[in-house]
């Protein structure tokens, strides 16, 4: 009895810890703990028909256009997939999606060493990293630095497999190191979308002002991304639910063990 009750509750917390959740664009987004991604295919699309399913969602609208943003964790990295759904115009080389942490989430006006962006631009397979701190005004106060070991960013062409359009649009896939940003249940974070075609940005925090798509606003307008149940920082939470069932298992055994050996 007590064997079958582990696996449920194992089984409970693998489900639960892959459940999509949804956030609108003016709440923190909400990350997810997901295993599912080690499964995903990096080639700068939605390959398949489930592949970024078990991640949180956050649907971002401006101005009638839709960009659909996924986000989980897993272990070592932090998951993003950027679908800009209703960009049909595939301007490659152009286009361009960049996702920013703020690792302390410490709001400054003025970026730090703690601040990390991320950029994909469409048709590249592999973007670049900026880190905060620099003297650059022209970028926001961010530099460019070398990418990261198992870092990946890279765009194409999405299309038949994707979950919200099978029209061929620009989307973005970020493999990010946590070790970079060091571990937290609360990031700052923003996003900008490039069209190209229309010379437009589609950003989170919505209401945050962008001059161009080269100068990143100030963390101080950014957003949040938190793990309401603490698992990006600390243990995953079927691991860790799984530990403490087991030696719960191995301490009730012994127990019963010794009042047999009394008896």
């Amino acid at each position: 009895m007590i064997f079958k009750l582990i696996i449920f509750l194992f089984l409970f917390t693998i489900i639960f810890s892959s459940e999509e959740t949804f956030a609108s664009s003016t709440e923190p987004i909400l990350i997810t703990i997901s295993p599912d991604m080690e499964n995903v295919i990096f080639d700068g699309k939605w390959t398949f028909l489930t592949e970024w399913k078990p991640s949180s969602l956050t649907t971002i609208v401006i101005d009638g256009k839709q960009i659909i943003l996924r986000t989980a964790h897993f272990e070592n990295f932090i998951y993003v997939f950027v679908d800009s759904i209703n960009d049909f115009t595939l301007d490659k080389g152009m286009d361009k999606a960049t996702i920013c942490f703020d690792g302390q989430n410490n709001k400054n006006q003025i970026t730090d060493k703690n601040d990390y962006c991320f950029s994909s631009t469409l048709g590249d397979k592999q973007g670049m990293v900026f880190q905060g701190g620099s003297v650059n005004e022209l970028t926001g106060n961010f530099q460019k630095i070398p990418n990261p070991d198992d870092f990946i960013s890279i765009s194409t062409v999405s299309d038949d497999n994707d979950r919200y359009t099978k029209t061929p649009h620009p989307s973005y896939e970020f493999k990010i190191p946590i070790e970079l940003l060091q571990r937290s249940d609360n990031y700052g974070i923003y996003l900008s979308v490039y069209d190209a075609s229309s010379d437009t940005l589609s950003t989170f925090p919505k209401e945050t002002i962008q001059e161009n798509s080269l100068k990143i606003p100030s963390p101080s307008q950014w957003g949040d991304i938190i793990s309401p149940d603490k698992s990006l920082p600390e243990l995953n939470l079927p691991i860790l639910v799984f530990t403490i069932l087991i030696f719960t298992v191995i301490i009730v055994q012994s127990k019963t063990r010794i009042g047999i050996f009394r008896w």
